[in-house]
């Protein structure tokens, strides 16, 4: 018999034990980076991002506690309060603006799970907001596993939901791979939107980005535009 001994480190286990006293006492809310249509200027959508406020008045970043809470099993129970904060509070404003969605962002294990079309359907009963007013956005990681993406994904789609990849580019998706994929909207990656004009490797990467969009008809998102 050999027993295996995983040491975590006092930080980590602190964060571990903070985290799930977080998800209990429901502590993550959403704020809203707002989507605006060029063509118009008006405002069309939101992506939720989300954020930690903790009980002391400090703020946990989101680049810290995401990628543990991935690594240790609780992710799909953050992407749950999500979901429900989200339809909770944007209810009243989706209804009233039905040319108006807002993105959610879905991790590799929820894509593989697929519990959170449960969550999200659940969570719309009786709200009156249509399903395609929720995006769902997944990023290139997310299909690694590209056979239960495309399922998942394909009943994303079916249920009505709009599926976007998030930060294109930085991942390793083929042309072939987005052709095999339910997918509606590509997001550019931020990194590539400030490169543009630029004198760097990178800064040719944006408009063949584009053309692979215009060519699979997708809609396109550009990050960091401000």
């Amino acid at each position: 018999l050999v027993a295996m001994v995983v040491w975590i480190s006092p930080p980590r286990r602190l964060l571990a034990g903070e985290l799930m006293t977080g998800i209990r006492r429901t502590e993550f809310v959403a704020h809203y980076q707002p989507i605006i249509e060029l063509s118009t200027g008006r405002c069309v959508g939101a992506e939720a991002l989300i954020r930690w406020p903790r009980p002391d008045g400090s703020t946990v970043r989101p680049d810290h506690f995401i990628p543990f809470a991935e690594d240790h099993g609780m992710i799909g129970q953050i992407t749950e309060l999500v979901i429900g904060n989200v339809i909770a509070s944007m209810k009243t404003a989706l209804v009233e603006h039905r040319d108006m969605h807002i993105a959610i962002n879905l991790s590799p294990e929820d894509v593989e799970s697929g519990h959170f079309l449960t969550v999200v359907s659940d969570a719309l009963k009786q709200t009156g907001v249509e399903t395609s007013q929720i995006w769902l956005e997944v990023t290139e990681r997310g299909f690694i596993h590209s056979d239960i993406a495309r399922a998942t994904l394909t009943k994303a789609r079916v249920a009505g939901h709009v599926i976007a990849i998030d930060d294109f580019g930085t991942g390793y998706s083929s042309l072939s791979l987005l052709e095999s994929l339910p997918v509606s909207v590509l997001k550019i990656d931020k990194s590539f939107v400030d490169a543009i004009g630029q004198n760097a490797a990178t800064s040719l990467v944006t408009p063949h980005i584009i053309e692979m969009a215009h060519s699979l008809k997708l809609k396109m998102v550009a990050e960091g535009i401000e």
